[in-house]
């Protein structure tokens, strides 16, 4: 019974071969066709999951946004949107990608920096503070 228990732990949490590579960064416009929200990694929130369709091709990517209460707005089905994100391993089934940038509707929402590390780590809002300072100097 250990056996099996140690056998099966590195099935939980986050798969080794899934993380942000940006040397496989890609760009893609398309049609939003689903929205879910899954677990994606061990005892975290949901993560909010797009089904895109690229306006060239057709071909189906599934985007990796970021945890659901990442976003103040919501997305609509068959609305138009632009990813910007690194395609994950070849092992995985179907063509995924960990969004790093969205632009919809004029409004571009940045999901991690430009080496792959997520704008949400410390609690939502604190990527869009500004460090304004009220009352005075000293």
């Amino acid at each position: 019974m250990m056996v099996c228990l140690f056998a099966s732990l590195p099935s939980f949490g986050q798969k080794t071969d899934h993380f942000y590579n940006v040397d496989k960064e890609i760009q893609i416009e398309g049609k939003i066709q689903t929205i879910a929200m899954e677990p994606r990694y061990k005892d975290n929130t949901p993560f909010l999951i797009i089904t895109l369709e690229e306006k060239e091709t057709k071909k189906i990517y599934t985007v990796e946004m970021s945890p659901a209460g990442f976003f103040d707005r919501d997305f609509y089905k068959g609305e138009h949107l632009a990813v910007t994100g690194a395609l994950t391993s070849a092992k995985e089934t179907g063509t995924n990608i960990i969004a790093r940038e969205v632009q919809c509707r004029g409004e571009t929402f940045i999901l991690r920096d430009n080496h792959g590390f997520p704008t949400w780590r410390g609690g939502k809002g604190l990527t869009t503070r500004k460090g304004k300072r009220k009352g005075s100097r000293f």
